[in-house]
């Protein structure tokens, strides 16, 4: 059982809704996005996060506990590709806001906050590309995290 996985399943998820409805079923397949990543004709597992917790630059209830869940599972071994992948959503739920409840993108962006310094480590020890992920969440959760990675690489 991964770190990311135990945060799932403390989690009401049936407390939370998505863009069709209710997210009573979204941990399992969050467990699956963050397990595979959407790579390889899993196409599918990204469009269950897509138009479902975020769509374009709206999100919904069940971001908040998704970004617990992301940053959770960046502390289990994953590969590049997922690492990506679970970077790249963590970036739509920190950069959007909720046209239903004006503190949703507060309440994300503060969720998303204490887990900088754990971005910071993945972008100094990953690849350009996991660095260049970590980066764009870092310029909206915390800024300060992302200039210190910035000072560090130029020095």
């Amino acid at each position: 059982m991964t770190v990311a996985d135990v945060v799932i399943g403390a989690v009401d998820w049936s407390r939370y809704q998505l863009l069709d409805g209710p997210a009573s079923r979204f941990g399992r397949q969050l467990a699956e996005f963050v397990a595979e990543s959407p790579v390889d004709g899993r196409r599918d597992l990204w469009e269950t996060m897509e138009n479902h917790v975020f769509a374009q630059d709206d999100i919904f209830s069940a971001a908040e506990p998704t970004i617990s869940v992301l940053l959770a599972s960046l502390l289990d071994e994953r590969p590049q590709h997922v690492r990506i992948a679970i970077l790249d959503l963590l970036f739509h739920l920190v950069r959007a806001t909720s046209y239903r409840d004006d503190d949703l993108g507060r309440r994300c962006l503060e969720k998303a906050a204490p887990g900088g310094w754990l971005l910071v480590r993945e972008g100094l020890t990953g690849p350009g590309v996991v660095t260049e992920a970590c980066l764009d969440v870092l310029d909206i959760a915390s800024p300060e995290c992302a200039q210190f990675v910035r000072t560090w690489m130029r020095s």
